[in-house]
């Protein structure tokens, strides 16, 4: 528990921008500063990013955070939490100076690979907790070891790209990972909690270049200069799920959207799906409390997308309106960024049905909708396995009061939206901090579901749709 006159440091390390925030000893946010980072978008396979520049974007905000608080506050800030985008991955030097551009996580230039795995698909899964897929770190550790490391002489780093942050950010120059972004490599046992023999085997990914692995809440060293501990460390989706400042129960499916789009479910304890993640939420160096995930590849990539297609300008700001006015948008089959759960399919065209309508306002509200119906089949599924009685949402997109209502009308279920943006460093911070009660938030405001035969009646025809695309 912090004391009164205690402050927490985050860092969240996104796909689009690296943003250091601190809060208070009430986890209100009381300053930020943050950097946006550029996304080389090669082909739809070949999406990278310039590592120094992921790195830069951290200490140039953390060290306009610093320099613009007091001395006073500054020796305040008693602890830090680490997020980052999981699945970005890195090649290093022994010095840790980045040969390659990062990998990022919706990079799938390995994914012909996969497909001489066929045979050990089911077992890979078992071990590691998660579908084959090339949006996972192995098979892009692979490529990076494969076309970088293995044609030159020396000793190199394949890691997420936490491992090569904390390397650089931490006085102590440690070389680690967290379990959450450990698991997310799919080279990682989840039941042992450490590197897969049999996994590194089938990968070709030499165990020897990985970093070691320890629990999220740990205590990892101290940040470069200023001597602030490093406490807690996890993916960005991990965090959020904290976000509100409380462990949800196994009752509650958590939706974060932002990039992606992402739900959650705690699990009571360990057990596996063939269809969806089973992933780490939570670990202390005695306890772990595994999380079901379902994850949407395109949520925001997908409106911008849509953005660059169709040359609209400011749609941020025009979709309220249009998803209140908007009656009959046509469908939009969403698989930018390739389809994730529960289909794990690639390489499949994007289209909307009836290709010839030309109204933009309505063509944006269905690229809306597509993210909730594909949120909906992964959320039919942990239904199945548990009751569910209640939604929380966070991130961007969930701004939008339309996008929020026609989630509750989908799924029948009140959904809460916490007056909290910046979900996923919260959740860091509040892991670092030492999980505080008082944190805990109340909802901003509920959507009760109401009655919406007509946007039941457009999903169960997108259902069909997409099963005509696979």
């Amino acid at each position: 528990m912090q004391n009164s006159h205690t402050h927490t440091l985050a860092i969240d390390q996104g796909t689009h921008a690296s943003r250091c925030l601190l809060f208070d000893q009430m986890g209100r946010t009381v300053k930020s500063c943050w950097r946006n980072i550029e996304l080389q978008c090669i082909d739809n396979k070949h999406i990278e990013q310039d590592a120094s520049q992921l790195l830069a974007s951290v200490t140039d905000s953390l060290t306009e955070l610093l320099q613009s608080t007091d001395n006073t506050l500054r020796k305040s800030i008693t602890a830090c939490g680490i997020s980052t985008q999981r699945s970005t991955v890195v090649i290093c030097d022994s010095q840790g100076n980045a040969i390659h551009p990062a990998l990022s996580w919706q990079d799938t230039r390995a994914s012909n690979h996969l497909d001489s795995l066929k045979q050990q698909h089911a077992e890979i899964q078992s071990i590691s907790g998660l579908p084959v897929s090339a949006h996972y770190g192995a098979s892009k550790l692979r490529w990076l070891y494969k076309h970088t490391a293995a044609q030159k002489t020396g000793a190199f780093k394949l890691a997420p790209l936490v491992s090569y942050l904390l390397l650089h950010l931490l006085e102590n120059q440690i070389y680690s990972v967290d379990h959450s972004n450990a698991q997310r490599t799919q080279l990682m046992n989840l039941s042992r909690l450490d590197w897969s023999e049999k996994l590194c085997s089938l990968f070709e990914v030499p165990d020897s270049c990985l970093p070691a692995i320890r629990p999220i809440v740990s205590h990892y060293g101290y940040l470069t200069s200023n001597r602030i501990p490093v406490t807690a460390v996890c993916g960005d989706q991990n965090a959020a799920v904290f976000g509100a400042g409380f462990i949800p129960d196994t009752e509650t499916a958590i939706i974060n959207i932002g990039s992606g789009a992402f739900i959650l479910r705690m699990l009571a304890k360990l057990s596996r799906s063939q269809k969806q993640l089973t992933g780490i939420g939570y670990s202390t160096d005695k306890t772990v409390r595994y999380v079901r995930e379902g994850t949407v590849n395109g949520a925001g990539t997908a409106l911008s997308w849509f953005e660059q297609q169709f040359d609209v300008e400011n749609l941020y700001t025009r979709l309220p309106d249009w998803l209140q006015s908007i009656k009959d948008p046509p469908l939009f089959i969403n698989t930018i960024g390739g389809l994730g759960s529960p289909w794990w399919q690639s390489d499949l065209q994007a289209r909307f049905v009836p290709e010839q309508d030309n109204d933009i306002p309505a063509k944006a509200v269905a690229v809306i909708e597509s993210i909730l119906f594909l949120l909906m089949d992964n959320f039919i599924l942990m239904k199945r396995e548990q009751m569910l009685r209640q939604i929380l949402i966070s991130g961007g997109l969930s701004r939008l009061d339309g996008l929020c209502q026609k989630l509750a009308n989908l799924s029948g279920l009140t959904v809460q939206r916490f007056d909290n943006p910046e979900a996923t460093a919260r959740g860091s911070a509040w892991l670092a901090a030492g999980q505080p009660e008082h944190w805990a938030l109340q909802p901003q405001q509920s959507f009760e579901p109401q009655t919406d035969s007509a946007l039941q009646q457009r999903y169960q025809i997108f259902s069909t749709e997409l099963a005509t695309t696979l």
